[in-house]
Parts: C-alpha cells; sequence; structure tokens
C-alpha cells in the first residue's frame, strides 16, 4: 500500500448526510455541485502541482462524491486503508463548517501519528477559534496563496527543523499555539502551475476516478476552470471575496493576475487531455484593456476546440462584444446583477444600469454567444418579496424584448446557506440590513444540522424574514418556470416536474416544521427521510438548464490516453 506524503481529503457539508433528514433546497441549483457541496477548491491541484514537482506524494480523495456515488461507502474503512503523514482538509466555503472538522476528527482518531492540517478563506478567518476548540487540528494554513508556504512546511517536516519561519503557518507546539503570520502573498498568478497530467497520473495510481472528480456529475458534464486572478477590485456586499474583505482577512491590498499567455497555456493543456467546456474564472477586463484584448488575440490566434465560458462582472461596450465575436466562433458568457432593480444592485455593490445590460446583452446575442446566462438572488440589502417577483417579470419582458427563447438564461436562487463571513454585510450587518443569527464557527456548524434550509440560514435581513426568503424563493421558483414554459424556453414536461418539486418542497417544509414541534422530532423527522431526499436539488430549476455542452467525460479517455503514452 502506498503511503504519502499529503493526502488532500474534500468532506462534504454536513458528516454523515446520508444519515441526517434535512431538506437542503435550492442551495446548489445554481452551481455545478449538489447541496452536499462535493466541489473542492483549485487549490487542492496548484498546491499539489508545486509539492508534486517537488517530489512529494501527493493525492486527492474527494470523500463527498464517493458518499453521494455510493450510498454504502463506508468512510471509517476507507480512511483506515490510507496512509499519509498528513492529512489536508479544505474548510473554504463556510457550509463546511460541519463536515470538515467531524473529517478532522476522524482522520486523528484512526492516524493519531498523522498530521491534519486545515486550510482555506474559512480556515483563515475562524483559525482562532479552530484551534481552540479542535484538537484534532495540528496546524492551519492561512491567506489565500499557500502553495509555497505548504512546501516550506513539508521541507521542515522532512529535515526536523522548527516550523516558526514558515509563512501564514498556525501550529501546535506542544500545550502552545503559534502563529507566523500571513507573511507570503502571490503578487503575480504566473508563478502558480496546474498541472493536469499530475491529476491523471494520481487516478491512475491510486485507481480512484471517483475521489477525483470535482463533482459528482463531472463525468456526465465535465467543466474546467482557469483561473485570471487573486482577489478582487469589487466590493459586493456579501461577498467574503470583495477588496476590503481580501484586506482585512488576507492581507491582500491588490488582486494577483494570471497573464494572458498563462492562461493560454492553462487552456492548451487541458486541450491536450480534456473534452468540455473552459470556464474562465474572473472577468478578463479587471486587469485592463490590454490584458483582455491580448488573451482574446490570443484565442484567436490558437482557436482552441474547446468551448469557451466567460464570466462578466459589469456589462461589455459594444466594441468589446465584437472582439469577443471576432476571437472565437463559439462562446458563452455569463452576468450576474443579482436584481433586476438599480436600488437593490447598488446596495449589493453593482453598479450599472438595466439599460447597459441590456445593450450588452443585444450585442452579445448578435455577435453569435452561443449561451448567455443572468443570475438573479434573493436574500439582499433592500430586497423585499415584491422586489424578488418584480424580478421574475422583468426576466419575461428581458427575453420577448430580446426575442431569445434558448440562448439568453435566467435564473433566481437564494443567497444560501450563509452569509460569507469576512464580507462586508457580515462584518457590519446593521449598516446593510442584516440580522447576523450566527457569528461563531461552532454556531454555524450546529446550524448546519438544522432539518430545512430555512433554519440552516445565518441571517435575516430588514426586509424579509427567513420564512419570507423562503417563501419568496419558492414563488420566484414557479414564476420563472412558467413563464420559461410560457416562451418555449423549456418543455412542457420539464415545466411540469419543476412546478411538482417545488410543490412537494414547501408541503415538505410544512411537515418538517410540524414535525420538529413534534413530542419526539428525531423520530418525526425520520419519517420524513425518504420524502426529502429527491426534493434537495433542481428545485426552483432544472439543473440540466445549466450544462453549456453535455459532452461526456467518456469523449476525453482516447484523448488522454494518447496523451499519457506520448508524454512518457
Amino acid at each position: 500500500m502506498s503511503e504519502y506524503d499529503l493526502i488532500f481529503v474534500h468532506a462534504p457539508s454536513v458528516y454523515d448526510f446520508r444519515e441526517h433528514s434535512s431538506l437542503l433546497g435550492p442551495v446548489s441549483d445554481v452551481i455545478p455541485s449538489t447541496p452536499v457541496f462535493e466541489m473542492y477548491p483549485i487549490g487542492f491541484t496548484t498546491i499539489a502541482s508545486k509539492l508534486s514537482t517537488n517530489g512529494y506524494r501527493v493525492r486527492i480523495l474527494n470523500l463527498a462524491a464517493h458518499m453521494l456515488a455510493d450510498e454504502s461507502y463506508d468512510v471509517e474503512k476507507a480512511i483506515s486503508k490510507l496512509r499519509s503523514k498528513v492529512f489536508g482538509i479544505d474548510l473554504h466555503w463556510l457550509p463546511h463548517a460541519h463536515g470538515s472538522l467531524e473529517i478532522a476528527k476522524l482522520i486523528k482518531k484512526i492516524h493519531p501519528d498523522s498530521k491534519v492540517i486545515l486550510g482555506g478563506f474559512s480556515t483563515t478567518y475562524f483559525w482562532e477559534e479552530i484551534m481552540k476548540n479542535h484538537p484534532c487540528v495540528d496546524a492551519v494554513f492561512r491567506g489565500d496563496s499557500t502553495e509555497l508556504p505548504m512546501l516550506r512546511y513539508f521541507q521542515a517536516l522532512e529535515k526536523g527543523k522548527n516550523l516558526d519561519r514558515v509563512p501564514n503557518l498556525v501550529y501546535r507546539d506542544g500545550s502552545r499555539i503559534k502563529n507566523n503570520g500571513i507573511k507570503h502573498f502571490i503578487e503575480n498568478l504566473d508563478d502558480v502551475e496546474v498541472d493536469y497530467r499530475w491529476v491523471i497520473k494520481s487516478v491512475m495510481k491510486s485507481m480512484d476516478l471517483t475521489g477525483h472528480l470535482p463533482y459528482i456529475d463531472w463525468k456526465n458534464n465535465p467543466m474546467f476552470l482557469v483561473n485570471t486572478v487573486r482577489g478582487c477590485a469589487l466590493e459586493c456586499a456579501t461577498c467574503m471575496g470583495g477588496c476590503n474583505s481580501f484586506k482585512r482577512n488576507f492581507g491582500r491590498t491588490r488582486p494577483a493576475f494570471r497573464s494572458p499567455e498563462k492562461l493560454m497555456e492553462d487552456i492548451s493543456q487541458l486541450e491536450n487531455y480534456f473534452k468540455g467546456v473552459v470556464f474562465v474564472f474572473g472577468d478578463i477586463r479587471q486587469p485592463g484593456k490590454n490584458y483582455a484584448n491580448k488573451f482574446l488575440s490570443l484565442l484567436k490566434k490558437e482557436r482552441p476546440s474547446n468551448e469557451i465560458a466567460f464570466e462578466l462582472f459589469t456589462p461589455p461596450n459594444k466594441e468589446f462584444v465584437r472582439t469577443f465575436g471576432k476571437s472565437l466562433e463559439v462562446f458563452n458568457a455569463q452576468i450576474s446583477p443579482d436584481s433586476h432593480d438599480p436600488v437593490v444592485r447598488e446596495a449589493q455593490g453593482r453598479y450599472y444600469s438595466n439599460e447597459a445590460m441590456e445593450k450588452s446583452i443585444s450585442h452579445l446575442l448578435q455577435v453569435g454567444v452561443k449561451r448567455m446566462d443572468i443570475f438573479f438572488m434573493i436574500g439582499l440589502p433592500k430586497q423585499d418579496r415584491k422586489s424578488v417577483m418584480d424580478t421574475v417579470d422583468y426576466s419575461e419582458k428581458l427575453l420577448r424584448r430580446m426575442g431569445e427563447t434558448e440562448r439568453l438564461l435566467p435564473f433566481i436562487s437564494p443567497l444560501a446557506p450563509f452569509l460569507d463571513p469576512g464580507s462586508n454585510a457580515f462584518e457590519e450587518p446593521e449598516k446593510h440590513g442584516y440580522k447576523l443569527l450566527a457569528r461563531t464557527l461552532e454556531e454555524h456548524r450546529q446550524l448546519l444540522t438544522n432539518p430545512s434550509w430555512k433554519l440552516i440560514l445565518n441571517y435575516e435581513t430588514n426586509w424579509m424574514t427567513r420564512d419570507e426568503i423562503m417563501d419568496a424563493t419558492y414563488r420566484a421558483g414557479i414564476g420563472m418556470n412558467k413563464m420559461k414554459k410560457n416562451i418555449g424556453a423549456i418543455s412542457l414536461e420539464e415545466a411540469k416536474a419543476v412546478h411538482s418539486r417545488i410543490k412537494l418542497a414547501r408541503e415538505a417544509v410544512r411537515g418538517i416544521d410540524i414535525a420538529m414541534k413534534s413530542s419526539d422530532p428525531d423520530a418525526a423527522m425520520a419519517e420524513l427521510r425518504e420524502e426529502l431526499k429527491p426534493l434537495s436539488e433542481s428545485t426552483v430549476c432544472n439543473k440540466r438548464e445549466l450544462d453549456w455542452n453535455r459532452r461526456s467525460f467518456y469523449w476525453s479517455i482516447p484523448k488522454i490516453a494518447t496523451s499519457v503514452l506520448l508524454r512518457r
């Protein structure tokens, strides 16, 4: 049995969700993963690339994916078979507050002599509480750039050196907790490498494809991410990734960008192995017009066969849209105005008009964008239930005005399950119209074990309570679904299926409320378990609507085999 230097382990949101009766609702309807949040962070692959290049043996184990794929999957048995000097667990986004720490505890119990380390955004924010209250964790890495600190950590362990010079590290030294501070920042994202060939070799070595899957449906709908930036120039009220949050929590005073040439290398490397859609994370206009034009010129020159999807933070003007159209024969785009109401949108931190967005969408359709997704959100500052339903009405008017029922797709979902810790709204809730229902990591861990997504929410607003947010979500889902059916964006059968799930979900929430007031809530909830299982995904929309390209992973197998053999 192989012994590794590091095994990255990705936990489900709640451990063990298979034994937990809960209606997780539409919390993941507009993202690739399920409500278990089985999508591990890209940091797994960048850190693994760094360490493997320097001779360390690394593996990824997506426990959440295994548990989803096989209800009989024995987590303890699987962990007991592993051998590693260090186990690294991500606590990146807060929905993993329960599962990550429970898995950390389990690993420490089974492998007491191995180190257990944590990292990620939420780890950075709650590091003191983690180290104080969770002795199963030997160390945490803080900040958004831990590739080099992790290498320094393993070099120090290998040589038996003191850990006090490892940047970004907090660790146990006997009974003391030592904090080395966040001293390492990546100023240029070109310093970070992603070796996709390493991922393929790791799968082959471990004979574990499921354990490396980015999310459970990846085999049927593969999507690949290339990252343009760490940090952000924007300041959205509810996002931990805003510029002020990066400054407060990660010490980052400005974004670090990946050069257009390196982005093109990433896309070309993916072309060697995979077929699917490449999502360019981060608006390519953030570093400036010259950067964006350079990247688009490289795409025009190289003409990648994989489809490219772009993230837009603000509406691009006509000139830039034309550059899009000239650079690629096929491309996709998405924008998140969050609300149709400019007042709500501005309170959220997005400063552009509907007129500007509509002109931009029209230009994109004219130059031939294959898909244009528009994302709206529920639970925002200055947003009430009427405003939510007005967003649905606006979506219908927009689609009819544009004359599009296939290429232009609006979606609406709740801000759930949590308001991001470290975001401006979390730090100053009253200023932004929020009422926080949880502050500490432990309080969020407890929320995650509640039986419905309504009770998991860590906030209410001055304009909507938890019940009203839930009600507005389901009403908006019904409205958006009916609108898409009426204008021909989805079939009658699809619309009926979504409507039925929403209806059943609303009834299930009422059933949960009754069960929680009964003399034996646990027994009452256990009776609801089977009923709840199919109601926590594709609730307010059919998740398949999000798919850019239904090209199975199995299309990539000949290319993977050829590329690996040629590069041996």
